[in-house]
């Protein structure tokens, strides 16, 4: 085991290129998402704290920055965390309080200053005076995805607003974020007008204190409980949900990019300055789940609607790959909606790359040709299948009614642990090889072995290395998403001597 760390470290369990070996800087983190480094090599961490990622805020420890020392050892550099009856006391985080609202979603150095993501708000941390001050805030992002960490090209900080739930509709699992937060009114909000088809779906909400009723009726783009009518209008705004932006490093001067996106954990810039962005595919979550979305990987582009809640990885819901039942499978905008937004074309743009089902496409770098990775491909972190349903028979021999079978799956997707892995994507092909993985296949707590658990954010050093975020232990039961504490880790990968 490595010194202090809470599971069990082998680098000789993972599988690496010729010439690579891997080690363990860091261990014993408790759910790390992010690292990124000063012009002196000084390396930062991010820890997300609880209320998402399955970290329950009764028992999550806190939201944190941390500097890694040189003898292995952290630093804690912020950790005001806003109390819960802070966050539940105002319906938007523009009348709370300075602090960090967890979860922390990322941590980039910028000249001088720590620009941390967190919940409905981004931040810096100025490493000369410690001063912490908040420069957006307010931003819809009150669900169960949020907003991702800030990256910066030239002048301008760029930033992915997330969808707040999966498929449009509140679902379940959004609902519990809601009830914790006490957000009764969150919904999605769209980057245009659109107009809805009318289509409502019975949402279970029981267990919950925000709605006294076991099930509610509701539509999407509305809040909880709120129908919707065929012909109905939902005015768009620009800070929309789905979206990427472009602001000043001071948060000003906010401009919208693209929207009609779902959720993204991972984007930068290419070598010819192209907006590259991995993508998280759509769950199988009532009452409008999908069961075989890919983990698409796009280039973003100027003022374009890329089909969200409509289309996913490029595919129109209403395909039959998805797995789920045709009546959750309509339209929820109009067809004249559709052309609006798609301006004249006939599909949205296709993604560049899709990787397998339910890998969850995390964070991703660029490739170093000292790495023997060209500069145009990318390396991509898969956090890892989460839902029982795609860890094959071994772990759910027997599916419920109306489930899936292994039979029903199209074709290419397999029920084998997708994910734990970096994956080199080539963008021109499409094409994805393993690059760093287990070598049993599978997540190190599967079968009690020392490798990589959750990769979910990659960074080049200053040293040449690179450097993988492992959240740590995750697992799926019948109490649902836990994450274990003081699992987390952070790698190096670097060529050997």
């Amino acid at each position: 085991m490595h010194q202090g760390s809470r599971r069990q470290l082998n680098p000789n369990d993972v599988a690496l290129p010729e010439g690579m070996q891997i080690e363990a800087v860091a261990s014993d983190l408790s759910y790390p998402v992010d690292v990124t480094f000063d012009e002196q090599g000084n390396t930062y961490i991010a820890e997300a704290g609880g209320h998402t990622y399955g970290t329950m805020p009764d028992s999550a420890p806190g939201a944190r920055i941390l500097q890694l020392l040189s003898d292995g050892t952290t630093k804690v550099l912020y950790d005001n965390v806003l109390a819960l009856d802070v966050i539940k006391g105002k319906a938007s985080s523009a009348d709370m309080e300075e602090g960090l609202i967890p979860p922390l979603t990322g941590v980039t150095y910028h000249e001088g200053k720590l620009y941390i993501s967190h919940r409905s708000r981004y931040s810096t941390y100025d490493l000369a005076s410690g001063e912490f001050k908040t420069i957006i805030n307010g931003l819809p992002s009150w669900g169960e995805f949020l907003n991702a960490k800030p990256i910066f090209k030239g002048d301008k900080m760029y930033f992915f607003l997330s969808t707040q739930g999966n498929t449009g509709v509140i679902e379940k699992h959004w609902i519990g974020v809601i009830d914790e937060f006490n957000k009764p009114a969150a919904h999605e909000v769209p980057g245009e007008d659109i107009v809805l088809t009318g289509q409502n779906y019975w949402v279970p909400s029981d267990k919950v204190k925000i709605v006294d009723a076991d099930s509610v009726e509701t539509g999407v783009y509305v809040k909880l409980g709120e129908k919707t009518k065929s012909g109905q209008v939902v005015k768009g705004e620009k800070i929309c949900n789905g979206a990427f932006f472009s602001c000043n490093p001071d948060g000003s001067d906010i401009r919208r990019i693209a929207w009609g996106l779902r959720s993204s954990f991972g984007y930068r810039f290419s070598p010819e300055g192209k907006l590259i962005s991995t993508m998280n595919s759509a769950n199988p979550m009532p009452p409008r789940g999908l069961y075989f979305d890919y983990e698409p990987v796009y280039e973003i582009v100027q003022d374009e609607w890329y089909g969200w809640p409509d289309f996913y990885s490029g595919i129109p819901i209403t395909d039959a790959r998805f797995g789920a039942k045709e009546s959750d499978r309509k339209f929820v905008l109009t067809e004249a909606t559709h052309r609006k937004l798609l301006r004249g074309k006939d599909q949205p743009r296709q993604p560049v790359a899709r990787l397998p089902v339910h890998s969850a496409a995390e964070g991703m770098v660029f490739g170093n040709s000292d790495f023997g990775v060209p500069a145009q491909d990318i390396l991509v972190a898969e956090f890892g299948v989460i839902i029982p349903f795609f860890k094959g028979p071994e772990f759910h021999p027997k599916l419920p009614k109306g489930v899936p079978q292994e039979k029903d799956a199209p074709q290419g997707v397999k029920y084998n642990w997708p994910g734990f892995r970096v994956q080199q994507v080539n963008l021109s092909s499409g094409e994805a090889k393993d690059f760093i993985y287990n070598k049993n296949g599978l997540p190190a707590s599967a079968r009690n072995t020392g490798g990589l658990e959750r990769p979910i954010q990659m960074e080049w050093g200053k040293d040449g290395a690179l450097y993988i975020v492992d959240f740590g232990v995750v697992e799926f039961d019948d109490s649902g998403m836990n994450a274990h504490p003081s699992t987390g880790v952070l790698w190096k990968v670097s060529k050997t001597k």
